[in-house]
């Protein structure tokens, strides 16, 4: 019964995963816009920044799911599936992480939320986690 509940675990961390990668490169994707610098130069919005951030918070929480199907280790994937969607979440923050645009109107505005709901499902499925590998090892 063990191995069941670590493999549908380590399934829904993989879908929370693919679910943040997916959302912010398809089903709601960040601004493409460029802005200018004082010298004339074009770079991204802080916007991109943030998408590739949350990328690689994916990939983390992907790679999560993958370790813990093999090593069984519920506690620290739920504690590593968890911080690393509060820092998907803090991404978003102009002040704590790099942020999204400003003006309510850019695409940004519409991935921002979605990633809030995502992150938050990833914290409960960390906490879930933490709690079924301590209940297991009493």
């Amino acid at each position: 019964m063990e191995s069941k509940k670590s493999m549908i675990i380590a399934v829904v961390e993989a879908i929370h995963a693919i679910a943040l990668i997916l959302t912010v490169k398809v089903f709601a994707p960040v601004c493409t816009g460029m802005v200018e610098t004082a010298a004339g130069k074009q770079i991204p919005m802080r916007c991109h920044y943030t998408s590739q951030a949350l990328v690689f918070l994916g990939i983390i929480l992907l790679v999560n799911a993958l370790v813990y199907e093999v090593r069984k280790e519920a506690v620290t994937s739920g504690v590593i599936a968890a911080i690393a969607s509060i820092l998907a979440i803090l991404s978003l923050s102009s002040t704590l992480g790099m942020g999204v645009c400003m003006n309510p109107e850019m695409a940004c505005n519409l991935t921002a939320p979605i990633v809030k709901v995502v992150g938050a499902i990833g914290v409960l499925i960390g906490i879930v986690s933490i709690y079924l590998g301590i209940k297991s090892s009493k």
